[in-house]
């Protein structure tokens, strides 16, 4: 063999080691840019935790004032039956002279009514209250499950490529 065509033979290997080299600079900055997406989703996921934290304590702030506002509600409705039974026995001491029969009727038809109205009021009150609890619980859980479910799925994603891509460079580097 000349000189000539071992030079020639010599450019060739280094051009195919060149070539081998462009293929493995190009899968290391493929596996930087996949690196750094998943630093990215890593970071917007402690986000969404300290989101959710703020969520959550917004909620029981929200249920502790709810709380609260029954108990006024309930307080104020006990003072306006105090008022009312107030009244009622003035009422009654004025009629209790003319018929004791009628006012003693009287008297049981009005504790029924009240008890009924106020069960009432006091069913519809709780179920409207815990209606929109329930309504707010879900609306923040579902949306809090959609994004979570996006994330698993870029993480399986993002997770395959880089095995992927690992396991090819691997290959490339035993072959050879």
């Amino acid at each position: 063999m000349s000189n000539l065509q071992k030079f020639n033979t010599t450019l060739e290997d280094f051009d195919k080691e060149v070539g081998k080299l462009k293929a493995v600079s190009e899968a290391y900055q493929k596996l930087e840019n996949l690196i750094q997406s998943y630093d990215e989703i890593s970071n917007q996921f402690k986000l969404n935790n300290k989101t959710l934290e703020s969520i959550n304590q917004s909620i029981d702030k929200s249920l502790g004032e709810i709380s609260k506002l029954v108990e006024e509600k309930t307080d104020l409705i006990r003072k306006e039956n105090k008022e009312f039974y107030k009244e009622l026995e003035n009422t009654i001491k004025l009629k209790l002279n003319d018929n004791k029969s009628e006012i003693k009727q009287l008297i049981e038809n009005e504790r029924d009514q009240i008890k009924q109205i106020f069960e009432i009021e006091f069913a519809k009150n709780t179920k409207e209250l815990r209606q929109v609890i329930e309504n707010g619980t879900d609306k923040q859980t579902q949306i809090l499950l959609k994004n979570q479910k996006g994330i698993k799925i870029l993480l399986w994603i993002l997770g395959g490529i880089s095995i992927i891509l690992s396991g090819l460079a691997l290959f490339k580097l035993l072959i050879e």
